[in-house]
């Protein structure tokens, strides 16, 4: 769990942290959303950097390898530079919800890579399959084991510790239909050419992280 204690402005878990309704997810949107005015750059910078850096290897990928296991060796060296850049908007997220400066650099600096690297690896594989055949597993896995890489990280599980707390937390506090909406306007930016994601994604990751720390009991910043 985080060891600091709680920011000096800072809100008790919606719906009392312990039980009861599970917090509406208009509140955690809004949170989301406000967060994100206050902390642009940062948290634009955490959503460009996988982009860009992936789009760097791949240009010199494209430039320099004309074999297949030329490719298939990029192919993973792309797989672990994604789950490397890719843990930034997470701890991003869990930096602004604790109430700590939005830092980048604090963003990508982590002390678990060999266990961070298969754990991203593993859960996005999942959830890319449960989208791509029929739609409804891939939804129910973001619903019920969306908080698993909040746990993995702050609470400092392992992989299996992280999806059976998140899905024992989306369970018994209802959380699963306000995590799979956040999850929704996270990737409507999409629509507007792409564009839109470097709004809409980051609310929703934060918004995911205040409905965490409202399953994990712990305070919210305001």
């Amino acid at each position: 769990m985080t060891d600091l204690p709680p920011p000096p402005n800072w809100t008790p878990p919606p719906s009392g942290g312990g039980g009861g309704s599970a917090p509406d997810v208009g509140a955690a949107l809004s949170y989301g959303w406000a967060k994100f005015q206050q902390n642009v750059g940062p948290l634009i910078a955490v959503i460009l950097i996988p982009g860009l850096v992936q789009f760097v290897l791949s240009a010199v990928g494209r430039a320099a390898v004309h074999s297949l296991l030329g490719s298939l060796i990029l192919s993973l060296v792309g797989a672990i530079v994604g789950a490397i850049t890719g843990i930034g908007i997470y701890q991003m997220a869990l930096m602004i919800t604790a109430g700590q400066p939005a830092d980048i650099g604090k963003a990508f600096t982590y002390d678990r890579w060999g266990e961070w690297i298969p754990f991203a690896f593993l859960f996005g594989l999942a959830t890319f399959v449960g989208l791509v055949f029929c739609l409804i597993p891939g939804l129910l896995f973001i619903a019920f084991f969306g908080l698993a890489p909040y746990y993995f990280i702050d609470g400092r599980m392992s992989f299996g510790d992280a999806l059976r707390a998140s899905r024992d937390a989306v369970t018994s506090k209802g959380l699963a239909f306000p995590i799979l909406l956040s999850v929704i306007v996270g990737v409507l930016g999409i629509i507007a050419c792409f564009i839109g994601v470097l709004v809409t994604e980051p609310v929703a990751y934060i918004a995911v992280a205040y409905l965490y720390r409202y399953a994990a009991g712990q305070p919210v910043a305001a």
